[in-house]
């Protein structure tokens, strides 16, 4: 697979995913403006590369949640993997393996929590959650995710009710028992939030009192997925949340919000030293992941791109496209003068 460009990588994933599935893949809400813009907010912004540094080597690894790791890629959380590949997200839990990447799995996946954790290797899995209205069924859930090995829960906050995506409706799914999202309650067949059937519904509503119950009652790490305020961020580390993802959801639920590169400078500067923080939404090469880390992220999460490499190569595709990102970023830290992660730093983008 020649992932060097995304672009193209897009197009051959397309070619083999059903009409629906590339919808629901690539949808963003309403107009997508958000969808878009992720994209072209990393490209705007310009890099201020250092000269005569000694680049010969260089060094990627990062600590996250207090685990030091080769890279810092990640995998986001996206939902419904057997659209896009048979073995669905076993076959990405074993690309990121092999790739060493952290794996976010999602709630709504259709592979069981136990098959994705027998993927794992020596590459942490994390799991997304969704506060659903029965207290009972997300406690039997944490204590289940906590028992197949996962080390962190990330709580997903900006998703109460879900977004419209014209594109995504226009192209539904039909119910198939072959692809349940098998580990939320009842194991439903997979429909997406762009079906009438859930219009303003609220489907998980979790609060500021669902988030500090969460803290205390779950076994491992609680993360918060979805932040684009630096007051919000800080009052989520005022709880006890270790890490704060800045995210629009990949503008998939609420159009024309800020991009993610607009805002993590502003939330990372607000919790130093409070919590980590992390970035996802439009990144696409190398220097975006550079710039992410110069505005104060830790780590990045990859979310379409991963769905592209799967549907065109399983598991293989996954890594490769990983692959792919940390062999930019080495290129982009040595252009720009930095020979480790602690030397990216805001003066490396221009004002």
């Amino acid at each position: 697979m020649d992932s060097v460009d995304f672009d193209a990588l897009e197009g051959q994933a397309r070619e083999r995913m059903l009409p629906a599935s590339f919808a629901f893949c690539a949808a963003g809400a309403d107009d997508e403006i958000s969808a878009v813009e992720n994209i072209t907010a990393w490209r705007a912004l310009r890099l201020r590369p250092r000269v005569l540094n000694d680049v010969a080597a260089v060094d990627t690894s990062v600590t996250l949640l207090g685990d030091r790791q080769p890279h810092p890629i990640m995998i986001a959380p996206t939902g419904r993997h057997k659209l896009f590949s048979p073995e669905g997200e076993r076959a990405t839990a074993r690309g990121a393996a092999r790739a060493q990447a952290p794996y976010v799995m999602a709630s709504n996946a259709n592979v069981t929590i136990e098959d994705v954790a027998a993927e794992r290797r020596q590459a942490p899995q994390w799991f997304q959650l969704y506060y659903w209205p029965d207290r009972g069924e997300v406690e039997a859930l944490i204590d289940r995710v906590a028992a197949a090995g996962f080390t962190a829960l990330v709580l997903t906050v900006d998703a109460p009710t879900g977004g419209w995506s014209p594109r995504a409706a226009r192209e539904q799914h039909e119910p198939s028992p072959d692809i349940l999202n098998i580990n939320m309650p009842g194991s439903p067949m997979a429909r997406t939030f762009y079906h009438p059937d859930f219009a303003g519904r609220v489907l998980y509503p979790a609060t500021w009192r669902e988030l500090e119950w969460l803290i205390k009652r779950s076994p491992i790490p609680v993360l918060v997925k979805g932040v684009l305020r630096a007051d919000d961020a800080v009052r989520c580390a005022e709880c006890g949340v270790r890490a704060v993802i800045v995210s629009n959801h990949g503008g998939r639920h609420l159009d024309t919000t800020v991009t993610t590169a607009a805002v993590i400078g502003e939330v990372a500067s607000a919790l130093s030293g409070k919590a980590e923080v992390y970035v996802d939404g439009g990144i696409r090469r190398g220097t975006d992941i550079l710039k992410a880390l110069a505005l104060g992220a830790r780590a990045v999460l990859i979310g379409r791109p991963v769905i592209w490499g799967l549907a065109v190569d399983g598991a293989q595709g996954v890594t490769a496209v990983l692959d792919h990102l940390l062999v930019e970023l080495v290129r982009a830290m040595q252009l720009s003068g930095t020979a480790s992660l602690k030397e990216i730093t805001p003066d490396l983008l221009a004002p």
